[in-house]
């Protein structure tokens, strides 16, 4: 037996405050809206913790590679 808990989205107290939660329904729009809300914080996370690592000159970094700066 499989059982679930629906979560009405609503401004209406009454049909806002269901039990638990487990489950939310949404609008398609909101739940893409909110999806791309979430990819844009997970970007600014990895930005956050690129800054935390090691950095050196491109220049440095290419003479070790071998490439040229003025390609």
């Amino acid at each position: 037996m499989v059982t679930a808990t629906l979560t009405i989205v609503s401004d209406d107290p009454m049909l806002r405050d269901l039990g638990e939660r487990e489950m939310v329904l949404v609008p398609l729009d909101r739940y893409n809206a909110l999806l791309d809300r979430l990819e844009d914080l997970e970007d600014v996370v990895d930005m956050l913790e690129a800054l935390k690592e090691p950095r050196r000159p491109l220049a440095e970094y290419l003479a070790e590679v071998g490439a040229r700066a003025d390609v």
